[in-house]
């Protein structure tokens, strides 16, 4: 009896052994201080939830002189570049980035179309490791970032008075970092702003608010 204990033992052992140290290095796999391994496992099993954000913003004019802008048709062949503070689910507090292209297309709307956002704030969402196709970052200060651009139609916007201009269209999450590394969605851009202080200093800063609303994966 003393010998098949001894024999048992000598069997078992090593089987417990192996067990600890794979359960050791699977732990440090999916250690919580690696970022990119987090990342991984989130995006693996994403979820659909509600989206919405909204930001109260600071827009500039700068226009497109030799892509066609002149100064009988201001609101075509223009970028609006721009940043703002507000609030985002999944987020809380945050900042966003953003740069539109205005066209005015032959039915005389004018259309928002993406631009890069990093071809105006290149140095403040270096970070982000924004690509070129993105026209809206919304951020925290956690390195949480949400990727947005607009639908390939453009987004119509039109002036309802002299002081106030209203878009409103379709937007898509393509990317992100931190938490919504990889994330999608669709989401309904909204927003207006006063083109009025325009008529006397073209390098005056417009105040407008924009929102999204919609649906994120991640």
């Amino acid at each position: 009896m003393k010998k098949t204990n001894l024999l048992l033992a000598a069997l078992i052992l090593p089987v417990m052994l192996g067990t600890l140290i794979s359960c050791q290095k699977e732990k440090d796999l999916i250690s919580p201080n690696n970022s990119e391994q987090t990342i991984s496992k989130k995006s693996a099993t994403p979820e659909t939830r509600a989206y919405h954000d909204n930001f109260s913003m600071k827009l500039h004019f700068v226009p497109d002189i030799a892509g066609g802008w002149v100064i009988t048709d201001p609101d075509s062949y223009a970028w609006w570049p721009g940043d703002g503070d507000g609030n985002a689910t999944h987020m809380g507090n945050a900042s966003i980035y953003y740069n539109q292209y205005t066209v005015r297309q032959l039915s005389g709307v004018v259309h928002l179309f993406s631009s890069p956002v990093t071809m105006f704030f290149p140095t403040e969402l270096q970070a982000y490791n924004v690509p070129p196709e993105v026209s809206v970052v919304a951020y925290d200060h956690k390195g949480n970032s949400i990727w947005f651009k607009n639908d390939p139609a453009g987004i119509p916007g039109k002036a309802t008075s002299p002081t106030k201009v209203v878009f409103s269209g379709t937007m898509y999450i393509i990317g992100g970092t931190g938490k919504f590394f990889g994330a999608t969605g669709e989401v309904i851009l909204s927003g207006y702003f006063n083109p009025a202080p325009l008529q006397t200093n073209p390098d005056a800063l417009l105040d407008g608010n924009l929102s999204h609303d919609g649906w994120i994966r991640y």
